[in-house]
């Protein structure tokens, strides 16, 4: 979209004090409607134009609130002209179109003129002959198509194209079929009110207004959840659309009113055989995606009643085989192959192999932080060298300390290397609409972790085991739960717990008893700092040579 109207967005005042909607249609929406103007053979008003235009009333407040409706509007009409797919409408779709179609032959016959009651009772006479009501006078059976045609074929495409719709002939025709049955309807309140009955038309409610697709589809109701929850991470909401479009596709519709109770849990049996997900990730995962939406749409008074709150999916995970950490041979299988030439692979794949699983090791932390990181990241603070980790999946930023094993291997110097760059992937894609790389790069190394170490799939997860296995390390050294919780980037449950901060030296100073891994040799060893031992883990904290050599460094 141009910049110069982006700034002219919104209504627009004329010299009379009325507000106006105005915008340029675009030159590829003009192309197409080009198009279906040739396909027309000149039947039927003229498609292209420059502007879209409507006049919005001199209310300053209520033509702001009509600009964005109709906006949207104008909006949804040009994707639909720009994709070139045929629409299929519901019959909602028809009916309204249908009352549009009704209102356009009101106009044709108005109270006031002395010509509607003549004029009017003939058209109604010739639609009910083609429809069989009444003997036939004027018409012949063997050209209904072409009057049913001939009567309401301009106007059904002065509708269709107002809303930018492309539809296919089987849908047309049935829209026709609807135009029908308007076309006898306004024709009889033409008559009636010709006649000196101007009493309001009380079948008028037959014609729905044309529904809002952010209220009445799934998609829409998932894109106005997107829009109300600005603060939620991209990843969950791109998530949370993944599990909407595989539902629509799965229920072969995309309407809010056709999705019922039996829809869903066949959707959820579905998961559970076909895709063999577990109870687990359909419960938190997939439906509660669904269920979400919903509540959103009905606290905004969209819909009145949720069709999830009927259903309590299971939520028990799959038995587990083994513990969730990594064990002793899979620590050593992983370390041990960072380690050797990844030639085979780019320079950023090969960069992730050699140094997340050490990052992962001795950090605890979740794989997209690491494989997200950039060199301003990794920062010396109080006296020590750490990691500045500003997006998390609890969205709590954190400082955690760098390993001296780490500093050891060179990690520093690495980084220094990368000097403004992301650790991992090339600058260029964070100028991406959304950050995808750094989830690959995970996915990579947990395919590649899982297949030097011949881990089987369904134990343990490659890069979260990690964690796990970092938890266990810090019960042995008995380190302090709050401190754990925070290193890890875990919420904590306790008000309490939610007061002060975790300065690096009060976090370090545990990092100093975190144990080594050595895979030099044929199995690993771990290289424990202290024991249990209340006296040989206080000199622990006291003692500061890491940060003294982390310091020379930095110097």
């Amino acid at each position: 979209m141009h910049k110069k109207e982006e700034k002219e967005r919104g209504p627009i005042r004329d010299s009379g004090g009325v507000y106006h909607y105005r915008r340029r249609i675009p030159d590829d929406v003009r192309r197409v409607l080009r198009e279906l103007d040739a396909n027309s053979g000149g039947k039927g008003p003229k498609r292209d134009k420059r502007e879209e235009k409507k006049r919005l009333g001199r209310n300053e407040a209520f033509a702001k609130a009509a600009w964005e409706k109709h906006d949207q509007a104008v909006e949804a009409r040009w994707a639909e002209l720009r994709s070139g797919r045929s629409t299929e409408l519901t019959r909602v779709h028809i009916q309204a179109l249908a009352g549009e179609i009704h209102r356009r032959w009101l106009k044709l016959y108005p109270p006031g003129d002395a010509n509607t009651r003549e004029g009017a009772g003939h058209t109604l006479r010739v639609m009910q002959e083609i429809d069989g009501e009444i003997e036939r006078e004027f018409t012949s059976p063997g050209f209904d198509d072409d009057r049913l045609e001939f009567l309401h074929g301009d106007h059904v495409d002065a509708v269709l194209a107002a809303r930018g719709l492309i539809v296919s002939f089987g849908v047309r025709w049935g829209l026709i079929e609807a135009a029908q049955d308007a076309a006898k309807h306004a024709c009889r309140v033409a008559i009636r009110k010709a006649g000196g009955d101007l009493r309001a038309d009380k079948d008028e409610d037959l014609y729905p207004d044309w529904p809002n697709a952010e209220s009445t589809t799934l998609s829409g109701l998932c894109a106005a959840w997107t829009r109300r929850t600005p603060t939620v991470k991209p990843e969950t909401h791109a998530s949370f659309k993944a599990c909407v479009d595989q539902f629509i596709a799965f229920a072969g519709h995309n309407e809010v009113s056709e999705v019922t109770v039996d829809q869903l849990r066949k959707w959820i049996e579905h998961l559970k055989i076909v895709r063999r997900l577990s109870d687990l990730r359909i419960k938190d995962g997939y439906f509660a995606a669904i269920k979400t939406i919903f509540n959103s749409a009905r606290k905004q008074g969209l819909i009145r009643v949720n069709p999830c709150d009927a259903i309590v999916p299971d939520g028990e995970p799959l038995p587990r085989k083994r513990e969730k950490d990594l064990r002793d041979g899979e620590v050593y299988a992983i370390l041990k192959a960072s380690l050797k030439s990844h030639a085979d692979v780019s320079e950023d794949v090969a960069n992730t192999r050699r140094w997340v699983p050490w990052l992962l090791a001795y950090t605890g932390a979740r794989v997209a932080e690491m494989t997200r990181l950039e060199s301003r990241n990794i920062v010396f603070e109080a006296g020590a060298w750490a990691i500045d980790i500003e997006e998390s999946k609890n969205g709590r930023p954190r400082i955690v300390p760098i390993h001296r094993h780490l500093v050891e291997q060179g990690f520093l110097e690495f980084v220094e290397r990368r000097e403004g760059m992301p650790l991992f992937f090339g600058a260029e894609k964070l100028k991406d609409e959304r950050l995808i790389v750094h989830k690959t790069r995970a996915e990579g190394l947990a395919e590649w972790a899982r297949k030097v170490a011949e881990i089987e799939k369904g134990t343990v997860a490659p890069n979260h085991g990690w964690r796990h296995r970092f938890r266990t390390e810090c019960r042995r050294i008995s380190m302090d739960r709050e401190v754990r919780l925070y290193i890890q980037g875990h919420a904590f449950k306790m008000e309490g717990e939610k007061y002060g901060f975790f300065p690096v030296d009060v976090t370090s100073a545990w990092m100093d008893l975190f144990p080594t891994y050595d895979v030099h040799g044929s199995a690993l060893r771990v290289e424990r700092v202290v024991g249990n031992d209340v006296f040989e883990r206080a000199l622990a904290f006291l003692h500061n040579d890491r940060r003294s050599r982390t310091s020379d460094k930095a110097a």
